[in-house]
């Protein structure tokens, strides 16, 4: 039996009639292609969930909340959001807490209020937390009893919220004029009012960068985006099984709900946890399971064998972690289908090791690539593809245009690297109050500078390394990701980082952080040799540092590459 042709598959879903189906239209000053069928706003989302009726969408500890139950608690905070906080369309309510319930209820109050969420980074110090609220002007700040202590001295009359303590009044109050309009559900004894009408492009939050090299900025996001990836997403889903024979979704069909159980183990005010499980989870009607605290590979194990986890979105070392996990066979892990990866580039060795470790996932592995600028996933991959070409991260997502430029922004020719540059109705509105900083990233015609530079092969995306991270040795181009995936591949490697040292014979000098396997560290003449079998003699590290510490990486995954420069300093003397 012969499969269905892509090109075929793609014009029937996309083309007039389909179910994905895309047209031109004018997104900022800027032609682009968009869903013709498209929700417009989170709220609009939001009302969408009605039809999942009590399915379970929140999982937290011994706390289960259905779809139903969480639409009244989101309506009741909201109305006491703006009832008692006098919270306004626009008002920032900043978000300070670890994983958890109150949390993603909190999320959906504000948006339903046309207000603007700030996603503030939970690990932050009072100093971060302080140059975040200077920047971002919030009205409120909602967090939970360890993080308000940790910046009460910052907070200079800012009005708070304890979630530990007072959100069960907040959910609690009756609601007055919350939400209406078509779809809407009234809830007994409560009154619900027109609400004001959010378009497209309005901000729909504020997620703040890594700021691994500085203070972080704050990219707003449109609820195009927000929206837009929900979208995209699903179209992917459809096509791939589109091509596999699988019947192809009607246009004006929603799609029945999905039986997905979503393990979150990173915070939620990254931006893949953020779309790929409370977006999504609101789009397709699954469960999402917290995990709050800190990442702990058997607590990960208890979790998936406990609450039967088909789906675990895994970012930096989070699967390689749980897969070495010596207990790992003590745990039935049978109902994964699927796990994913992200946030940094994944070596093949550590690709291979994680469909060893799942095999309930039939080798489906999948990783997308994109940032909190871009918005919607810019390119992915997965399954046997992934397994050809472990060292690429996709095709270009549907309603995505990327193009690689070289340092005087001319387009390279097919087969260079370039920078990559991306152009969809899903990049953000700009940094927040940073008008420099939106001009730098922002480009005529509506193109965003990624700062990685890669190449295109057989129309899939090689990402090669961050720009700014490139070592020059003796005048030769090395990549720091290319030395890490090597070292990664050695059976005792756990996790590896490179960065440049000062040398002054050879500009930089390849210097090695590595996470060894501390029942049986590799010597560093062991490491020196296993890369000198695959890499150049200018790429192999000449500075070495072991260690049984995981790296430091950001919420999203990728290596702090500040903090490996300042280890390794301290190691040096």
């Amino acid at each position: 039996m012969s499969l269905p042709d892509p090109a075929e598959v793609r014009a029937r879903l996309t083309g007039p009639g389909g179910a994905f189906e895309i047209v031109r239209e004018d997104v900022r000053g800027n032609a682009m292609w968009v869903f013709r069928d498209r929700l417009r706003s989170l709220r609009e989302m939001l009302d969408r969930t009605d039809r999942f009726g009590d399915r379970p969408y929140l999982i937290d500890g011994d706390r289960r909340i259905g779809f139903a139950e969480h639409r009244v608690l989101v309506e009741r905070a909201a109305s006491a959001l703006r009832d008692r906080h006098g919270i306004r369309p626009g008002d920032r309510v900043a978000l300070f807490a670890a994983n958890r319930w109150e949390w993603v209820v909190a999320f959906w109050a504000t948006s339903a209020l046309g207000a603007i969420p700030c996603l503030m980074n939970g690990f932050w110090t009072a100093e971060e937390f302080a140059d975040a609220v200077a920047l971002a002007s919030p009205s409120l700040v909602l967090g939970d009893a360890v993080r308000l202590e940790r910046v009460k001295g910052v907070l200079h009359g800012l009005p708070s919220l304890c979630m530990d303590e007072a959100f069960a009044s907040l959910v609690a109050a009756p609601v007055s004029g919350v939400r209406g309009g078509a779809g809407s559900r009234a809830i007994p004894g409560e009154t619900l009012a027109p609400a004001l009408a959010i378009g497209e492009d309005d901000p729909a939050f504020l997620i703040f960068t890594s700021g691994t090299t500085g203070r972080a900025k704050a990219v707003t996001v449109p609820h195009r985006a927000a929206c837009g990836f929900s979208q995209v997403s699903a179209y992917t889903e459809a096509y791939g099984r589109g091509l596999f024979g699988v019947p192809l979704p009607e246009a004006g069909t929603p799609a029945p709900p999905a039986d997905d159980v979503v393990l979150v183990t990173s915070p939620l005010f990254h931006v893949s946890m953020l779309y790929g499980a409370v977006v999504m989870g609101a789009v397709k009607g699954f469960r999402m399971v917290l995990l709050p605290g800190r990442f702990e590979p058997e607590r990960t194990l208890q979790a998936i064998e406990r609450e039967r986890v088909t789906l675990w979105m895994a970012l930096g070392s989070a699967a390689p972690r749980v897969a070495a996990c010596p207990t790992l066979r003590d745990y039935d892990t049978s109902s994964l289908r699927q796990v994913g990866i992200g946030g940094a580039p994944v070596s093949g060795a550590v690709q291979e090791s994680l469909r060893t470790a799942f095999p309930s996932t039939g080798r489906l592995l999948g990783m997308g690539y994109t940032s909190t600028e871009a918005g919607a996933v810019i390119a992915s991959i997965g399954g046997p593809e992934f397994e050809r070409h472990p060292t690429s991260t996709g095709r270009i997502s549907l309603t995505v245009e990327v193009e690689l430029r070289d340092a005087a922004g001319t387009p390279v020719a097919p087969g260079e690297e370039g920078e990559v540059h991306v152009r969809s109705p899903y990049v953000m509105l700009g940094y927040w109050n940073d008008p420099k900083a939106t001009a730098a990233a922002l480009l005529p015609g509506g193109w965003l500078a990624m700062g990685d530079v890669a190449r295109f092969e057989d129309d899939r995306l090689y990402i090669n390394a961050r720009a700014r991270d490139m070592l020059l040795v003796s005048a030769e181009n090395v990549s720091p990701t290319e030395v890490e995936h090597c070292l990664e591949a050695h059976p005792r490697v756990l996790e590896a980082a490179i960065v440049g040292v000062d040398d002054a014979l050879t500009g930089d000098a390849v210097c090695a952080l590595v996470v060894v396997d501390p029942a049986d560290p590799p010597s560093e003449a062991e490491l020196a040799d296993w890369c000198r079998r695959s890499l150049a003699h200018y790429k192999v590290p000449t500075i070495w540092h072991r260690t049984d510490e995981p790296l430091p990486r950001t919420p999203s995954g990728k290596i702090i590459k500040g903090e490996v420069r300042a280890r390794v300093a301290a190691r040096r003397g």
